[in-house]
């Protein structure tokens, strides 16, 4: 199972002595952290990013502005990984075997938290390269419940700061019937390392639009780790997943979604980065679809500047009998500096014969057509240049429905310039 062990760094030292002794806690032991042997990091060098000892982070002490509202929702906040009971609401305790093992909250109708003192071994995550989301399963764990047949909205905000190291562990569930609207944020300040995790599981006929935005943080190391499953339709009616990831940069940062259709069912995975100095980004994507007829539609596009990284990794992978799969994936990029860098790996595995499966990867500079053309009827260059980049961001924020998300979305986006 595991490989000869390797020199461990101090970070990966005093990470292990904190780890359970377990297959996970084995394989880090011979793998170290992912970094750039690794295939699927290699280049997002994670291991090279952390290689001194960091102290637990310290209690919370900042004040951020959310980056981002929603009217009428429920607000749920993480400070530096822990929890915050909602406002207003008693707890019940959770008993199992005689002994509590957490509390939950009937925070509205249809609408439930619970907070648990113990996470949970994800085994199925020891693929090279998938240690950091099984890490974060094994912290204490945050359960968000929308109810079959209720409409909830929800801003889970995750607030970081300090120079040590943290993570969580939020895993969400929208009953059958249900629709759900999910934002979740990233709001860091200071150079902590976080490792966040968020599990959705949506179950038969439910709709949920998720958002992930994250700030610019450029003393930050983050990882933020989705696993998501989609239930198989039911009663002719599709699970459907709309989802939106805007991402700003960090000294490392990387958001991968592992998705996975169970059956007929719908998603459409869409990113949009903005880096400016020597910020990074990664956006990674695995999609499996086990069943027939499931949907994927991807579209992201990222803009880098300064000595910035970008990096796009987006697989489809059609297990044996998925057959009548429509998967489509799109990747473009807009390089404003000889320094930006823009990494991109685009894959199909496919071994179904019933399948309609594409993708597309560019990288390029301003159109200097189209910048000559606005100066030539008088737009200066400055704001020839800012319209060129709006409109080209625009594609993927036309995309999203809710038109107060679009116009936050959009002025963040904007605001990163």
């Amino acid at each position: 199972m595991a490989g000869s062990p390797i020199p461990l760094t101090a970070f990966e030292d005093r990470l292990l002595a904190e780890v359970p002794d377990t297959d996970l806690a084995e394989l880090l032991r011979s793998r170290g952290l992912p970094g750039r042997r690794t295939e699927t990091w290699k280049w997002s060098d994670l291991r090279g990013a952390l290689r001194d000892v960091r102290e637990r982070s310290r209690v919370y002490a900042s004040q951020a502005e959310a980056p981002i509202s929603l009217g009428g929702a429920t607000v749920l906040t993480l400070k530096n990984g822990i929890p915050q009971a909602p406002h207003g609401v008693e707890p019940k305790p959770v008993v199992k075997g005689g002994e509590k093992v957490g509390s939950t909250y009937v925070v509205e109708d249809g609408l439930v938290v619970s907070f648990y003192d113990h996470g949970r071994d994800a085994e199925d995550e020891t693929l090279p390269g998938e240690e950091l989301s099984a890490l974060a399963a094994l912290r204490p764990l945050m359960s968000v419940s929308v109810l079959p047949g209720f409409t909830h909205k929800i801003v889970l905000r995750r607030l970081s700061d300090g120079e040590g190291t943290h993570g969580d562990n939020v895993f969400v569930t929208v009953g059958e019937g249900a629709r759900a609207t999910l934002i979740e944020t990233h709001e860091i300040t200071g150079s902590p390392f976080v490792n966040s995790r968020t599990e959705l599981e949506l179950d038969a006929k439910s709709v949920c639009e998720r958002y992930i935005v994250q700030p610019a943080a450029p003393g930050a190391v983050l990882v933020h780790s989705s696993v998501l499953r989609l239930d198989e339709a039911k009663d002719e009616e599709t699970v459907k997943l709309k989802q939106m990831t805007l991402a700003l940069g960090a000294q490392l940062a990387r958001h991968e979604t592992r998705l996975t259709h169970l059956g007929e069912s719908e998603a459409k995975i869409d990113a949009l980065y903005r880096l400016s100095d020597s910020l990074h980004t990664d956006i990674t994507s695995h999609i499996t679809f086990e069943g027939e007829d499931g949907v994927t539609d991807q579209l992201v596009k990222g803009i880098g500047d300064g000595r910035s990284r970008g990096v796009f990794q987006g697989k489809f992978l059609v297990q044996r009998g998925a057959q009548r799969t429509d998967a489509q994936m799109a990747h473009h990029a807009l390089l404003l500096s000889k320094g930006a860098q823009i990494n991109a790996k685009p894959e199909l595995e496919i071994y179904a014969d019933d399948v309609e499966c594409a993708h597309g990867n560019t990288a390029g500079a301003l159109d200097t057509d189209a910048l000559f053309y606005m100066r030539q009827r008088g737009v200066p260059e400055d704001e020839a240049h800012s319209l060129l980049i709006d409109a080209f961001g625009g594609e993927v924020l036309d995309r999203v429905e809710d038109e107060t998300v679009r116009e936050q979305l959009a002025a963040l986006f904007g605001g990163a310039a």
